[in-house]
């Protein structure tokens, strides 16, 4: 079994080492290796891959995605699970403030560390990737390094009132992560406040993972682009 989840841009684990077997194994050129570690050229062959499946564009820009990962599961003989594993029920989350958190950006480095230790996101994607993009620029964006921030303005704001005062599906936290998209990419092992530092910023880099495949492709943390929601 490979999850979906553990095959993405800079983790290390025997799910990306599988998925390498598999692509040298149909002739795709990673010329380090089964190393395990998911890195440019496993990124490379993986759009190979895609580009043989017959996919072009930004469907073929070597992040694995479900279906093309389902088929080479396919032809090497292993299964792929596409659920994120620590997803929880949107009931489950919790909307409890937190108190004494400083509003700076030291403070939030701390718990993007431990949030990308959490995730096995790089901790490159705390002080930037080679375009500059981080988390750092994306939370300071999103909430100004408030942990308590909240949008009770945007078209979001939907919902009945929730114990922190502000309609369910309102956006949260430091980065600003939605009640249904909290719940759909949680970290295992986290809290299911979506107040939390390292559980909100957590659940932000599966997201990012999920929908854009690396924080250098999410222009809200790239400082070098005009802010946009992401």
């Amino acid at each position: 079994m490979v999850a979906l989840s553990n095959v993405r841009l800079g983790k290390h684990n025997d799910d990306v080492r599988a998925l390498q077997l598999a692509l040298i194994d149909l002739g795709f050129s990673i010329p380090a290796g089964a190393t395990g570690f998911f890195g440019d050229e496993t990124k490379s062959a993986y759009a190979a891959w895609q580009h043989k499946l017959g996919f072009t564009g930004a469907d073929a820009d070597g992040f694995p995605g479900c279906s093309s990962l389902t088929k080479l599961g396919t032809r090497a003989g292993f299964s792929v699970d596409c659920r994120h594993p620590g997803a929880i029920a949107k009931s489950s989350v919790r909307f409890s403030k937190n108190s004494g958190i400083p509003n700076d950006k030291d403070t939030v480095r701390t718990f993007a560390e431990q949030a990308c230790t959490k995730t096995g996101a790089p901790p490159s994607w705390v002080t930037g990737v080679s375009n500059g993009a981080s988390l750092l620029t994306l939370i300071q964006r999103e909430s100004s390094f408030r942990s308590n921030a909240v949008n009770m303005q945007d078209r979001n704001a939907t919902g009945p009132v929730q114990s922190d005062g502000a309609k369910l599906n309102c956006s949260r936290g430091y980065a600003q992560v939605i009640p249904g998209t909290f719940a759909a990419s949680h970290q295992e092992g986290t809290s299911h406040q979506i107040y939390d530092p390292v559980a909100n910023i957590a659940a932000a880099i599966n997201y990012i993972w999920g929908r854009y495949g690396d924080i250098s492709r999410v222009q809200q943390a790239n400082p070098h682009l005009h802010p946009h929601p992401y």
